[in-house]
């Protein structure tokens, strides 16, 4: 384990609620002083907090999720179909489909990411409806589900 891995679960383990809470909004677009700011921690615990737990990886996969890849593909076929005999390009379409296949093929650690966050985001959205749906339940399912991404993607590298 390195030094910086290290210090940044001492960190974590001092300040579960700030870390979590920090999390939340940076997945939320927060700048980062503003989190600095309404939490009062430094940027560099921000920094060690969103490198050690891959924060922007999942930020992004968010942005780009490949359901947006998959829907764009969809409808580039779905427009090639749409074009009259005289203007289709079976070459166009062929490639298209393939794109299509080669997206679809594995399910990989970021399609985990992205379900994971769209499941955090209903939980958010539920806790109101359900009285077991508590702030430390949504926090202890977020930290489960980064526990798994880490050991996935630990395995996958390997």
């Amino acid at each position: 384990m390195t030094k910086k891995t290290t210090a940044s679960k001492k960190v974590t383990a001092r300040n579960p609620e700030k870390y979590d809470t920090a999390y939340i909004l940076f997945m939320n677009h927060v700048k980062q002083d503003e989190i600095c700011q309404r939490l009062d921690v430094s940027p560099p615990t921000l920094k060690t907090w969103k490198v050690s737990g891959g924060w922007e990886e999942k930020r992004a996969c968010r942005t780009i999720s490949l359901d947006d890849l998959l829907h764009k593909s969809y409808k580039k076929i779905n427009d090639l179909l749409d074009l009259n005999v005289a203007d289709f390009s079976a070459d166009a379409f062929s490639k298209a489909v393939q794109q299509l296949k080669s997206l679809k093929e594995n399910h990989t650690v970021d399609d985990e990411i992205s379900t994971f966050l769209a499941f955090q985001d209903y939980l958010i959205a539920e806790r109101d409806s359900h009285k077991e749906v508590t702030d430390s339940f949504i926090k202890l399912v977020v930290k489960l589900q980064d526990i798994f991404i880490l050991k996935r993607k630990t395995n996958a590298k390997r």
